[in-house]
């Protein structure tokens, strides 16, 4: 499992989120609550990656955790 701790803090503890990825999801979360969400990765490619421009929507796949994680 690969883990990036990111600069968005926990709006319930105020410790860092993270993001984690396994083989099949991504995973957000705040491991001081133990609260995440996740996300299959052919979700997010689906949803995010734009094959014709050759961009990925980094910036949309944030928000949409985040807003999961805060509901």
């Amino acid at each position: 499992m690969e883990e990036v701790v990111l600069t968005y803090r926990c709006p319930f503890c105020g410790g860092a989120l993270e993001l984690v990825e396994d083989e099949s999801s991504v995973w957000f979360g705040c491991r001081r609550c133990m609260r995440y969400v996740k996300r299959e990765k052919r979700q997010i490619v689906k949803r995010y990656v734009d094959y014709r421009g050759r961009r990925f929507n980094w910036s949309g796949v944030m928000a949409e955790l985040y807003h999961l994680y805060i509901s």
